[in-house]
């Protein structure tokens, strides 16, 4: 048994009557060696839970945190070294939108996704700001992406609001501010309903000679 274990004669020993008095493998009455942890099991647990809600955040609001809802009061490095221990590292972060909403995305792509795409015609408003303050690292699991989802902060925004097909770009404005209804509206109307009217009537004829031809 000790040569298939790795181990002494003399440990085998000592864990068969562990087992037998304890009903373990280790003396549970054993005094603990070395300098006892400053955060437990569940201090550990409330790290990643917080971490896990808000990936973006600082070392000092984790110590923050922990005193404020667990009453423990440990440094910066302490808290560091177990993030580590517990194989949570800091990397950039991947911003997903707020607004998005993924059971909408899958519900509309089952109602619609059998619409030819050439008969489709997508708008959807595109911007530029001057600057972002929002955090660039994050903290996850190691192996695993820091993706936070955020409702994006602007600063002065510049707006591109294309109407795109299948067969490329048809109508494209683009101008300082946000997009509003009234904007909308008009680039529809103005830019994108003229443009479609026509494309659209072209590519009628054209199949329409097609189906001629073949009759």
């Amino acid at each position: 048994m000790a040569t298939l274990a790795g181990c002494s004669v003399r440990s085998i020993y000592y864990i068969i009557s562990y087992d037998r008095d304890y009903g373990m493998i280790n003396n549970p009455l054993a005094r603990s060696v070395g300098h006892s942890h400053a955060l437990n099991i569940g201090d550990l647990n409330f790290l990643t839970s917080v971490i896990s809600a808000k990936p973006k955040v600082f070392l000092d609001e984790l110590q923050e945190e922990l005193l404020a809802y667990r009453d423990v009061e440990v440094s910066i490095p302490t808290i560091s070294r177990a993030l580590q221990q517990w194989e949570i590292s800091n990397k950039a972060v991947s911003s997903a939108a707020l607004e998005r909403n993924e059971l909408l995305r899958a519900t509309w792509q089952a109602e619609y996704g059998d619409i030819p795409a050439e008969y489709c015609v997508w708008l959807d408003e595109a911007s530029v700001d001057d600057f972002t303050n929002q955090r660039k690292n994050g903290w996850s699991a190691v192996g695993q992406a820091a993706v936070c989802r955020d409702t994006f902060i602007r600063g002065q925004r510049y707006s591109v609001l294309p109407a795109l097909t299948a067969d490329g770009l048809i109508a494209l404005d683009i101008f300082e501010g946000s997009v509003n209804k009234d904007l909308f509206i008009k680039f529809i109307t103005e830019q994108v309903v003229s443009t479609t009217v026509g494309f659209h009537w072209s590519r009628f004829q054209n199949d329409s000679s097609s189906c001629r031809h073949r009759g």
